[in-house]
Parts: C-alpha cells; structure tokens; sequence
C-alpha cells in the first residue's frame, strides 16, 4: 500500500465536472481494494453523495453514512461543519477524498488558520503522516487557469498538483488559455500557470468525455459508475458506453496514479456487464 494521502477536488465553479472525476476515482480506488473515506463537502445536496451515498431498501439516502462504505457529507461553508476537515483524521483512514464545491478553496483556510491559506490545517495533515494532493479539474475559460495560480499561490511545495483537462469540453488541443496556441487569428503563449504547474511537479491529464444520454440516466438512477455497468437498469448499450468511459478513465489518470493515492502494483480489471442467462438457463 502507498502511504496515507488526503485528496481535495476541486475547480473555479460548479459544472466543471469535479463530481464526475471524484466520483470515478473514489469507486475505482475502492474496486482495486484501498480503504477510502470519501466525503461531500457541499451538504446533502451534493452530487457526490447522490451516486456514492449508501440507500436503505427503498433507494433513500440513509441520514448516518459511513465514510469508508458510502459518502459522508457536510457543508463545508458552515464553521461547525468544516472542523470535519480535520476530525476525520479521528478514523486513521488511510485515504481520504474530499469533493469540494466550486470556488471554495478560500474555506479551507478557515479550520485552524483564521485566513486564505490552510498552512496550520496542512501541517495537522502532514503531523499525522498524509501527504496532500489537489486535483483541480479545468474548463476552457481564464478562470480555470486562474485557479491554478491561486492554488499554487496558497500551497506552494507542500502538496502535489494533478490538473484534469475535462474533455467535455474540447479535445486535449482546445484549452487554449491554458496550454497556449498559434492559429491565423489568435496567438497565445502557455500560461505561466501551466509552467509554474510543471514547476511544482504538477501532473497535468485529462478527462474523457461520457456520453450525453449514458451520464443522464446515471444522474436520474443516481448511480455510480460500477453499480450501472454489473446492474440492469441501464439498458444494454449504455452499460457499455459507461463502461468503456470507465476504461479510458483509468487509462487517461495513469501519469498520476501515484498522487492520487494507487501504489505501484497489479490491478483488477473494470468488471464486464453481467452475463444474461440463457433461454435453457432460464427454463432449468
């Protein structure tokens, strides 16, 4: 196993995709077998806890989730609430996943800071033995490029750096403030966010983009990535779609593995949608 490792997602707003890519990283760290406890900092309306979170018999959310099993949640702009950012360390988890709202990076700093910057909260994590990753997942506007500065600003060296270029919204080519371009009509260097990223060993990947239809139906069902592929309320088709797209995932997160809380070693394959029975089957 890897050492213990706190894990932040997070973007400049809402709608980044931040929920897609925690959730698929949380379910296939559990699938290769880590013990993570995943929490849903924006309450419970969280998107994270809606597909992660542990139902009773008739599909409702249960009000006492166990982090290590489902999603814990709190409303990290809530002072109370946001002391979890340091009392889940009270468990010993070996990894924990906290899904940040858009453009709240500022709270973390309010634990045992009284500020912007979380350097008393990320000393408290480092005491305790965690090393600290950001992932901050990208669309194309200035904003996101700005959050990677503002992070850098904030942390420093003290944290590894994962930058997701959520492909959704372009191919890996087209986020331009970003990684800069040369076209007829717009010519624009690399961002120095880009270069301070690389500075800092930031690991920089990208996020496949999931069928429109598929990642509606996950969304009305509210079902993980996993729950959908062995499941059947999905027809066919989408099964596999979701499937490949979990695939390309794991294939897409590869550079950063190590940051993101995988150890170098062997790991199960993304499980094929169960088999149908056969007509004979069904009839024995």
């Amino acid at each position: 196993m890897s050492g213990k490792r706190i894990i932040f997602i997070c973007s400049q707003k809402g709608g980044a995709g931040k929920t897609t890519f925690a959730r698929a990283l949380l379910e296939l760290l559990r699938w290769e077998g880590y013990r993570v406890a995943a929490y849903d900092t924006d309450g419970a309306v969280g998107q994270l806890l809606q597909h992660e979170g542990t139902r009773d018999e008739h599909g409702q959310l249960i009000h006492q989730q166990d982090p290590f099993v489902g999603c814990d949640y709190f409303n990290i702009r809530e002072d109370d609430d946001r002391d979890l950012l340091l009392n889940a360390l009270s468990l010993n988890p070996p990894i924990v996943l906290f899904d940040l709202p858009g453009g709240v990076l500022g709270e973390l700093g309010k634990v045992v800071d009284e500020g912007d910057y979380p350097h008393g909260l990320f000393a408290e994590y480092r005491d305790a033995g965690y090393a600290i990753t950001i992932v901050i997942v990208m669309t194309l506007v200035m904003a996101s490029v700005r959050t990677i500065q503002d992070s850098l600003d904030a942390f420093g060296d003290s944290v590894d750096y994962v930058a997701v270029k959520n492909q959704i919204y372009a191919g890996e080519d087209g986020f331009l403030f970003f990684d800069g371009c040369e076209q007829e009509d717009l010519a624009l260097p690399p961002s120095q966010s880009k270069q301070a990223l690389l500075d800092h060993d930031g690991v920089i990947i990208t996020m496949p983009p999931l069928n429109p239809r598929s990642y509606a139906l996950l969304d009305r069902h509210s079902l993980g990535y996993l729950d959908a592929i062995q499941g059947d309320q999905l027809p066919k088709a989408d099964r596999a779609r979701v499937r490949q797209w979990l695939k390309r995932f794991d294939e897409q997160i590869e550079p950063a593995r190590q940051v993101l809380g995988f150890a170098e070693r062997d790991r199960p394959r993304i499980p094929s949608e169960p088999t149908l029975p056969t007509v004979a089957e069904t009839l024995a």
